[in-house]
């Protein structure tokens, strides 16, 4: 057996495997074809990949003004980071949360959105009063320091800048 009558069938399946998980899905009615599908890959995951929320925190200590925007730091990356990885792992529990409480408001309509001429801060209890919104609250009540007035919002990044999703009132830590 030569090396050139290896690779004809090797890149004959190669190609097979790129032509079959081109083409566009279709609903497969057979069982037996059905657990074959399991064997080829679906990138189509990515095609629905879209911007993420992000909390914003802003803060002041005494009566000075409240300073600019700015995300929330999480601390320095630990040593041994490759083998396990708690800070990843809390910033991927934030961002969960926050992409929990903009699922959970895409259903209610909000009370005090900028578009309507409001202040942009939302202060309607259905949305105070979600469990997602007091997690994110308290997210950003835990990265400002004691005795600071602050506030939060979320927003999400879009083309032409980041829009203003949710707005917190003032509050005190």
């Amino acid at each position: 057996m030569t090396a050139s009558s290896v690779t004809l069938p090797a890149t004959a399946a190669l190609a097979i495997v790129l032509i079959v998980t081109l083409l566009a899905r279709a609903m497969v009615r057979r069982p037996g074809l059905a657990r074959l599908r399991a064997l080829f890959p679906s990138w189509r995951f990515f095609d629905r990949a879209t911007v993420s929320p992000q909390l914003l925190v802003r803060s002041a200590v005494a009566d000075a003004p409240l300073g600019p925007w700015a995300t929330i730091d999480v601390g320095p990356r630990p040593l041994g980071t490759w083998a396990f990885a708690p800070r990843a792992n809390l910033v991927l529990a934030y961002h969960n949360a926050i992409e929990h409480l903009v699922q959970e408001l895409g259903e209610l309509e909000l009370e005090a959105a900028p578009e309507g001429g409001g202040d942009g801060i939302e202060t309607d209890p259905r949305v105070t009063g979600l469990v997602s919104y007091e997690l994110v609250d308290r997210i950003a009540r835990a990265h400002l320091p004691a005795g600071a007035r602050a506030q939060w919002k979320i927003v999400i990044p879009e083309a032409t800048g980041p829009c203003d999703y949710l707005v917190s009132p003032e509050i005190s830590t």
